[in-house]
This record gives C-alpha cells, structure tokens and sequence, in this order.
C-alpha cells in the first residue's frame, strides 16, 4: 500500500519540468487536487490524477509502485483519452459511480475553474463550468 509521501514523489517526479498554460509548474495542479481529498484515497489521487494522461507512467508502472488497485481503477476513469470527447468522459465518470475518482473529479473542475478565471481562459471556463453543472449533484 502507497504512503501519500510516495505518492507525492512519484507525482513530482513525472511533472519535473512541465509549465501549465500560464507558465507555472504543472505540480502545483496536482498538488492542490490533492490536498482537496477528504481521505488517504482521494488525496493520492488527486496528487497522481493526470499522472497517465500527461507523462510517460502507465497504471501498471503506477501498480508495480505500490499504488493499490482501488486508486488505480479511480485514475483509469479520471485519465481522459486523446479523442474522446470532454463530456462523454466526465458522463463516464459519472456513470461509473466511483467515490474515489467523483471526488477527485469535482476537486479538479474546482482548481481548474479558479485557475481558467484567474488566467483569463474564458473557453476552458465554460467548459469547466459546464463539467461541474453535469458532476456537482452526483
């Protein structure tokens, strides 16, 4: 079983060097998603959310760290697939019931709102903000 320590490590690690579209380290991201979680569960996904979708690390490297299997199947359904649509994956999210990654997902769309407003990133906020209407009563 992962340590929350571990699991920052390992998210420091595949985000070394990445700036968001605003010019800061992508870290700061995850960092807050996590620190939203309200358990052990929640914060190491969030800390480990955009792990897959963003860097090299595939779920059975994240497996093989330790990461349990319950936050893995969380971070399958919180990755988001090149060439999926943004609405039907959050609708998959929603549809799967998952507690772990729900959550996560609704610590992303806050972080991501407060980050889209403040930078000025009107598209990604309607498109956040339309995420959260589906997600906020789930």
């Amino acid at each position: 079983m992962i340590t929350i320590e571990q699991a920052l490590r390992i998210a420091i690690d595949a985000h070394e060097g990445l700036k968001d579209l605003d010019g800061k380290p992508v870290i700061l991201h995850p960092l807050t998603v996590g620190l939203a979680g309200k358990n052990r569960e929640e914060m190491i996904a969030g800390f480990l959310h955009d792990v897959v979708e963003d860097t090299d690390i595939t779920f059975d490297d994240l497996l093989r760290q330790g990461v349990d299997e319950e936050i893995v199947d969380a971070l399958r359904l919180l990755t988001h697939e090149k060439g999926t649509d943004y609405y039907a994956y959050v609708q998959h999210i929603i549809d799967a019931g998952n507690a772990i990654a729900l959550a996560v997902k609704r610590n992303d769309l806050t972080h991501n709102l407060q980050r889209g407003r403040a930078g000025g990133h009107q598209k990604q906020v309607q498109k956040h903000e339309k995420a959260m209407e589906m997600i906020s009563d789930k």
